[in-house]
């Protein structure tokens, strides 16, 4: 069964993919606590994959000039409730991933997943995720591509579930080049230079 909603972890499931050996020298490992943060942090990056993104970036733009000037005709009519209407719609016309964020934050907070120990293993016979609600084995063909960033990795197991690993979590100095190294030989892989873009 496939989770189509990116702001849940990704739903259990489960490989027999042979032996993932976590202490393995060749093996990769993230620790971290699945927050609200950690939440909001991968649908930053997720949402700057969106092809559409600067299309809609110059969409907001004229939005929000066309409310304005529309605010300002409101102040000669007068109508100064529709002008002050106008003005928010501008101002909003910018923010509205702020509340996406509260809806995903609100409900992820009543998830079992919230604030859970996550450790993930990676290796060359694939991907292993602990914590302990689940664990889960998959296979890299499990994965369609990694998308690398400047402070982290963001994995994709179809459209819409992804895994993000921030450099900061890994358990070795050298585990952002292995991490990187590891992707690039298992997965089509794209690089980030602007991560903020929304």
């Amino acid at each position: 069964m496939e989770n189509l909603n990116p702001y849940d972890p990704p739903l259990s499931e489960s490989h027999d993919i042979g032996d993932i050996n976590p202490s393995s020298v060749d093996t990769i490992t993230s620790r971290f606590s699945f927050t609200s943060q950690h939440l909001i942090d991968t649908l930053t990056r997720f949402r700057s994959q969106h092809s559409g993104r600067r299309l809609w970036r110059w969409l907001r733009w004229v939005a929000a000039f066309i409310f304005v000037l529309v605010a300002i005709a409101g102040l000669f009519i007068p109508q100064y409730f529709a002008s002050a209407f106008m003005v928010a719609l501008a101002i909003f016309a910018f923010f509205p991933h702020k509340i996406d964020d509260y809806l995903a934050t609100r409900n992820f907070r009543r998830s079992p997943h919230c604030n859970a120990q996550q450790i993930i293993h990676l290796s060359d016979d694939g991907f292993r995720a602990e914590s302990e609600i689940e664990q889960t084995d998959l296979k890299w063909a499990a994965f369609s591509k990694a998308v690398i960033f400047s402070d982290g990795v963001l994995l994709y197991r179809g459209p819409k579930m992804v895994n993000w690993i921030p450099d900061a979590t890994l358990d070795s100095t050298d585990g952002p080049f292995r991490i990187r190294k590891l992707l690039t030989e298992k997965l089509p892989t794209n690089h980030v230079v602007n991560r903020s873009d929304r």
